[in-house]
């Protein structure tokens, strides 16, 4: 790796003091909930029955035509053409800091301005950032398989509609931003499937969360798709990327087919998932780690009955993005004997082993901040124990863990409110 990082240091160290410094009365209730362990358990067991996976076709049988040429993630993350991205020595960026977490941040970065949305005009900006995989959870050494340079990438649903001025969210578009973090640069790159013909398609569906495992990136999708056709496209899936097989224009033409990357595997979920991650340290192997979104506000809203369940990996040699079909584990929400530790709304899950990272926005919470809203879960202990607060970024979306340096990367939804961001485990882990 010959680009320096001082980026990174440089920001970090800025951030701590640019994000907003907890209250006395915030940090004592940050205090009090790490040590609470409630009577009614956050999390109970759900039954693994229903739950399986079925795998799909393999879509990616036919070669693309010669007008584009194979570049992996290493290509992707090179040219003059990528996008610089603002830190806090920007100020529209470093105004954004008010949205990162209020623990210590040790690196963070902003979307350009035209990537951030428009409040005054969301119809008519509807690309929304969702999921996030980092190469130091593809790789114990931080560099993705192909590439030399520590990498992001985060997925952006567009919600379409026929008439911007009268939203219809039944299409979602998918998007991907491939980002070098050693020089702050991005591009994006099309998931796309090939049909029969060799005819690059459009990926439809809400790509809600990513995990990326060697060179493999997995993707939650919805039947977003509105009638378009696609494999499998009426069932919720997770759908299976390469990042070795990134393949772009060869004369630089395209517009959003310039850079794609094809889908090789799906698997049809029984039940819509809208997040992901990767767990290197869970029993038996790597695993996957996913669930569900429910709204605890509204008519039918409720604290309980966010689904999280874990699928593992394939043993080698037959491992490499296959899955076994029969989950593992699962667990459901209940109604805790605390309102505060309530799990629900759910934007994102990491795993490490036994112990669940869970971010969550808004829904019906006694806190003052309830999109900020952090969990640590133990599902080992009986009762399960929860340590919740309210000191999470604003409005946060997807986890990703880099186990090297042992942080948690997660981003930020709102219109004129996004920031990408990692911080120690050790501050948002009381154990």
């Amino acid at each position: 790796m010959t680009t320096p990082l001082t980026w990174l240091v440089r920001i970090g160290a800025a951030c701590v003091l640019a994000a907003p410094a907890l209250s006395p009365g915030a940090a004592s209730a940050l205090t009090t909930a790490t040590a609470t362990a409630t009577a009614t358990a956050p999390l109970q067991p759900l039954s693994l029955t229903g739950l399986d996976l079925r795998a799909g076709s393999d879509p990616y049988t036919v070669p693309l035509t010669a007008e584009y040429e194979q570049v992996g993630i290493g290509g992707a993350l090179t040219g003059t053409d990528r996008v610089a991205l603002p830190g806090n020595e920007d100020p529209g960026c470093a105004a954004r800091a008010a949205y990162l977490p209020r623990v210590p941040v040790r690196s963070w970065f902003c979307w350009p301005t035209a990537a951030q949305g428009d409040k005054a005009d969301l119809p008519h900006s509807p690309w929304v950032p969702q999921g996030l995989a980092t190469s130091g959870e593809a790789q114990l050494d931080g560099t993705p398989i192909g590439g030399d340079h520590r990498a992001l990438i985060t997925s952006w649903v567009w919600l379409n509609s026929p008439d911007p001025d009268n939203p219809d969210y039944r299409t979602n578009s998918v998007n991907l931003s491939v980002v070098d973090l050693d020089d702050r640069r991005y591009r994006n790159v099309l998931p796309v499937w090939v049909d029969g013909q060799g005819k690059l398609r459009r990926v439809y569906g809400h790509g809600g969360g990513l995990a990326w495992y060697g060179p493999y990136l997995f993707m939650t999708s919805s039947t977003n798709w509105n009638g378009y056709s696609g494999p499998d496209s009426t069932y919720n899936t997770i759908r299976v990327f390469d990042t070795r097989k990134i393949y772009r224009k060869r004369d630089g033409s395209g517009g959003d087919y310039k850079y794609v990357i094809p889908e090789v595997r799906h698997y049809i979920t029984p039940i819509r998932l809208d997040y992901v991650s990767l767990d290197r340290h869970s029993s038996g192997g790597a695993s996957l780690i996913t669930g569900t979104y429910k709204a605890s506000s509204g008519s039918t809203g409720s604290p309980a009955g966010t689904k999280l369940v874990r699928y593992r990996f394939q043993p080698p040699p037959d491992g490499d993005y296959r899955l076994i079909n029969a989950p593992v584990q699962a667990w459901v929400s209940t109604v805790p004997a605390d309102p505060a530790d309530a799990i629900s709304d759910v934007q994102g899950v990491q795993s490490d082993g036994d112990l669940l990272y869970i971010n969550m926005a808004a829904g019906a919470h006694p806190g003052p901040d309830p999109r900020r809203r952090f969990a640590t879960v133990n599902v080992a202990t009986t009762p399960r124990t929860i340590s919740a607060h309210t000191s999470w970024a604003y409005r946060p979306e997807d986890l990703s863990q880099w186990y090297a340096t042992g942080e948690l990367w997660g981003l930020t939804e709102g219109e004129e409110e996004r920031v990408v961001f990692s911080v120690a485990i050790a501050d948002v882990d009381p154990s």
